[in-house]
Order: C-alpha cells, then sequence, then structure tokens
C-alpha cells in the first residue's frame, strides 16, 4: 500500500465502525432528545414467497448447488506472485468488503470465519499476513479476483483495511480466500411500487412507536436463504436528509425480512435506526441497504451482508439467519 492511499485510508475511515462478532439478536437503535391493519395486510398464506404471487415463483426446488461455473468473471486483472512471508491459519478465509471511494479502492476486513467459528476484524488480522489473492463477489452476481496487501490498521477508526493495486466500482463486493467455496444467492428484485410492501413497512414502523411513517426509499429484493425452493423477502427502507447530516422525529433506514414460519408470514427485523428528536439534529446518520447475500461459513444458508453509507465513510454488517434468530456475526 503506497503512502498516499494509507493517508487516504486514515481520512475517510473515521466513522467507519470496528469489528465486532457473536452480537445480541437484532435490537432497534432509537435516537432521542428530550424533545418530546391497512389495505395490503398480509395474511398466512401457502405461497412459497409471502406477498408474491405464486406465478413469480421458481417452477423447481433446488438444493445445494455448487459454486455456479457461469458466473461473469471480469477480465483484464494481473495477480503478482504471492508474497515469500505469505502466511494462513488452515482452513481460515477472511471475509473482505470493497467500495471504491473517490479515486481509490479499498478493502475492508470485516473479520474471519474457520468452520463454525467467526473472527472479529482483530482476531482475523492476527490470522494471517502477506498478500493472497481473494474472490470477489459482487452484488450482481459478479466475480472476479485480486491480490490483496497485508492488513493495516488505521488507528482513527480500529479498522484494518487491504490495499490492492485495481480499481473496480462494483456495489456489493464481498471478498473471501481464493478458492474458498461459496453459495451466493440468486436475487431477483422486485418492483419499489408495491402497496402491499409498502404497507409491510409503514406497519411496522408505526408498531415502533411511529405515528405518521413517511416512506421515502424502498428497495424490494426476493431470495432463498436456505436453498429449500421457499424464498424470503428483503425490505430496504431509508427516510433521511439527503445532506447526510441531519435527523428529525420520523427519520429512519431499516432493513426488514419477510419470511414463512409454518403457515404464518412474519415479519423479522435485520437492522434499524430510527429516530425521535421533535426538532433537526446533526447526527450523521447510518444509510442500510442490501449489499450481497452469500454463505460464507458453508453452512448451507446464505448470510445477509448490509451495506453501510455515512458521511465520509462506509461498511459493512454479516447477519446470520438460523429460522427467525438474527444473529449479528461481523461489523
Amino acid at each position: 500500500m503506497t503512502g498516499k492511499t494509507s493517508i487516504l485510508l486514515i481520512c475517510f475511515s473515521f466513522m467507519i465502525l470496528s469489528g465486532c462478532a457473536g452480537n445480541p439478536v437484532f435490537t432497534v437503535e432509537i435516537y432521542e432528545t428530550a424533545t418530546p391493519d391497512g389495505d395490503g395486510q398480509i395474511e398466512a398464506t401457502r405461497s412459497a414467497t409471502p406477498g408474491v404471487m405464486d406465478s413469480d415463483l421458481p417452477t423447481a426446488t433446488p438444493t445445494m448447488p455448487p459454486v455456479p461455473s457461469n458466473t461473469p468473471i471480469l477480465e483484464g486483472i494481473s495477480l503478482p506472485a504471492a508474497a515469500v512471508d505469505a502466511v494462513m491459519a488452515p482452513d481460515f478465509s477472511p471475509i473482505l468488503y470493497g467500495k471504491k471511494y473517490d479515486a481509490n479502492m479499498f478493502f475492508l476486513l470485516l473479520g474471519g470465519v474457520q468452520g463454525n467459528t467467526w473472527f472479529t476484524s482483530e482476531q482475523a488480522a492476527a490470522q494471517f499476513g502477506g498478500e493472497w489473492e481473494y474472490d470477489v463477489y459482487t452484488f450482481a452476481n459478479r466475480k472476479f479476483s485480486v491480490r490483496g496487501h497485508s492488513p493495516e490498521l488505521s488507528p482513527p477508526s480500529r479498522a484494518y483495511f487491504i490495499g490492492t493495486d485495481v480499481n473496480f466500482n462494483e456495489f456489493g463486493m464481498l471478498g473471501v480466500l481464493h478458492g474458498w467455496p461459496v453459495r451466493q444467492g440468486s436475487v431477483h428484485e422486485l418492483s419499489a411500487e408495491n402497496e402491499t410492501y409498502e404497507q409491510v413497512v409503514v406497519d411496522w414502523l408505526k408498531a415502533e412507536g411511529v405515528a405518521a411513517p413517511e416512506l421515502g426509499t424502498l428497495d424490494i429484493f426476493r431470495v432463498d436463504l436456505e436453498a429449500d425452493g421457499v424464498d424470503e423477502i428483503f425490505l430496504s427502507a431509508t427516510h433521511l436528509d439527503e445532506s447526510q447530516h441531519y435527523t428529525k422525529s420520523g427519520d429512519h433506514s431499516i432493513v426488514l425480512m419477510r419470511k414463512v414460519v409454518g403457515n404464518e408470514v412474519v415479519t423479522l427485523p435485520i437492522v434499524a435506526d430510527i429516530y425521535r428528536s421533535g426538532q433537526a439534529e446533526i447526527t450523521y446518520p447510518s444509510t442500510y441497504s442490501l449489499g450481497n447475500f452469500i454463505d460464507l461459513n458453508r453452512d448451507g444458508v446464505l448470510e445477509v451482508i448490509v451495506d453501510i453509507q455515512r458521511w465520509e465513510g462506509f461498511g459493512a454488517i454479516v447477519y446470520q439467519v438460523d429460522g427467525q434468530n438474527v444473529t449479528e456475526r461481523l461489523r
């Protein structure tokens, strides 16, 4: 990593969240100061996808597929020889999340995985050193390989970065050790003009105490987490000031999952920030969106990667879904 790049990392990373693992199941973050059933409700259904017509569902029940051989590959990448001092713990893979920021592309070291064990970024950095080749999977189901440098700690953000000589600008760039077997989900985006799911978001916000929820941006995705032929629906909804500086009562950024459990459809929060101040305040809020769906620990269930955007900063969170339990694994 060049000296110029190192300086940029320190400047731009001070607001990036540091690593953590094994946190409790979802909690709603409420921001507050001293200032103080409708149409489209989804009922229990036999449809494999909550709120989606049967005609929209896959016609076959998939089994655990191998890594797709027809994944588009980005060309034009030159990979130098591995450093002689490179070391890597056995059966271990670092987990990286990449973003192009200004003219540079950075990879955050989110942590790592070894069997059923998740490592924080600090623990993961102790498991390897030197330069390694990584496979990077994007939200659009594209794949490319990069040579990553040794992890470097940025003291202001307490985050580890891995530099690279390539400069791609793809969304949801999730990196693992080259050859690490993964299953990436096949994601279908649904129209945001969907009154049913708009109502789901409104109802959930009302249940959290937002008196008159205002809808901002809404993204809707359908993906089969367990490869069992039953799709889950993910709703990413954000209502924030475009300046990324201020928030007021009712502002929010949330990610919800609609899941069939038995004969019912339940709404499970993945992550949510809700603001309640009666007057505009400077909070530099985080914007959450869905960054990728990929099985990192090889247990057959896709992890949910949530992209974080914040003023002059970025990051990601890895969530593990087990039935109705949602656990934050890496941040």
